[in-house]
């Protein structure tokens, strides 16, 4: 069961997009794909063509005691998701009460599916995820099962600004983790030079892959599938398609390697 956490640097980063688009290439290039989202905003599922009026979820099946296996849907195209749902505020106290056992019991379920891809949306601020009543070390201890972890970064100064200070403060990612660059616009020189610079200098930490501006994406969103599905022949789903490969290649590599 290969797993992908993907999560936004900061807020507005895209990385619900990336999850919707990446389960689809994944499923274009023979793969099966589960998205779980952890965020409590539920949007993801809106991604997959799921009702803006449904509530239900894996969050509020475990608040309300009801069997969240039930709670999967499965896109046109073939992309599976469990969504988070809709929790009501008398419902906080019940999810965080039986939220660890129940990600636990999640993860062994799939655990056996070697042959499915699981892509985790995970919310940005996991401390704040739903203010005080989130355990916060439940969903970071989700990371230790990652096969990748991905950040998703605009190419813009703020997000140089940030890598450059982590590196001065010695903080760097994981093996595993690395920084995805998504919506580097190629109408504008500064974004494609920013894109070199940080690939130049923080080479070890960026995907080789980037996703570019393309009016297709939010086209697609807005008709609730995935760019490849919307507009195949876009550059964004020329994007994804590598970004998909990459994956593929890279474990890959880390299977021969183990």
């Amino acid at each position: 069961m290969p797993l992908v956490i993907i999560s936004g640097q900061r807020g507005g980063a895209g990385a619900t997009t990336v999850v919707s688009n990446l389960a689809a290439s994944l499923q274009n290039a023979g793969e099966q794909t589960l998205s779980i989202d952890l965020h409590p905003d539920n949007q993801l599922c809106l991604h997959f063509g799921v009702s803006q009026e449904s509530v239900s979820g894996w969050a509020q099946a475990i608040a309300t005691g009801a069997d969240w296996k039930q709670c999967a849907f499965q896109a046109s195209d073939g992309r599976r998701i469990l969504p988070f749902g809709e929790l009501a505020p008398y419902q906080f106290k019940r999810f965080r009460e039986v939220l660890m056992s129940s990600i636990k019991s999640i993860a062994d379920t799939f655990a056996v599916r070697q042959d499915e891809w699981v892509l985790i949306d995970m919310p940005v601020d996991r401390q704040q995820a739903l203010s005080d009543n989130l355990i916060s070390e439940c969903y970071q201890a989700i990371y230790e099962l990652a096969d990748f972890s991905f950040y998703v970064a605009h190419p813009d100064l703020g997000t140089y600004r940030l890598l450059k200070q982590a590196a001065l403060n010695g903080e760097t990612l994981g093996d595993k983790q690395l920084y995805l660059l998504n919506e580097v616009d190629t109408n504008s020189a500064l974004s494609l030079d920013i894109e070199l610079l940080l690939k130049a200098e923080f080479a070890a930490q960026v995907l080789p892959a980037s996703i570019h501006r393309d009016t297709a994406v939010p086209e697609a969103a807005a008709y609730m599938t995935a760019v490849n599905t919307y507009m195949p022949s876009s550059q964004a789903s020329s994007d994804y398609h590598s970004l998909a490969l990459w994956c593929l290649g890279r474990l890959g590599e880390d299977a021969e390697n183990a």
